[in-house]
C-alpha cells in the first residue's frame, strides 16, 4: 500500500506540486479531525487516560507525568502544522512565489525573514 501511495504521490508531485501539497494538506486534516476524536473518547472515559509512553514523553518533550490525552494533543498540532505548511506552499506556488528566498532580508542589521 505504501509503496502504491508513493509512486502515485511522486507522479502527481511530477505533474502538479501545487495539487500535491494540497492533497496532503487535506490528508493532514483528517488527522487532526480523527486525533480531535480520539481526544474525545479519552474524554468520555471510552479509552483509558493512561501514562504515556517514556518514548513519547522524550519525543515531544513533554512532562513526565504526561498522560495519553497529552500525547494526543502534541500529535495532532504537529499534524495541524503539517495541514497548514502544506497548504502554505500550495498557495505560494499558485501565486509563483515558490522560493522562499523572496521573504529573505539581505540586511544583516535586520531578521532575516520580512515581517
Amino acid at each position: 500500500m505504501s509503496t502504491g501511495f508513493f509512486a502515485v504521490f511522486s507522479l502527481l508531485y511530477m505533474v502538479s506540486p501545487r495539487t500535491a501539497h494540497r492533497v496532503v494538506g487535506y490528508l493532514e486534516e483528517e488527522a487532526v479531525t480523527s486525533y480531535t476524536h480520539f481526544i474525545g473518547e479519552i474524554d468520555a472515559g471510552r479509552i483509558e487516560n493512561v501514562k504515556a509512553p517514556e518514548i513519547a514523553v522524550a519525543y515531544w518533550n513533554l512532562d513526565p507525568e504526561s498522560t495519553l490525552r497529552d500525547v494526543v494533543l502534541a500529535v495532532r498540532a504537529d499534524e495541524a502544522l503539517h495541514r497548514d505548511t502544506n497548504h502554505h506552499f500550495s498557495d505560494r506556488i499558485r501565486a509563483k512565489r515558490e522560493s522562499l528566498f523572496e521573504d529573505m532580508d539581505t540586511d544583516s542589521n535586520k531578521p532575516h525573514i520580512k515581517y
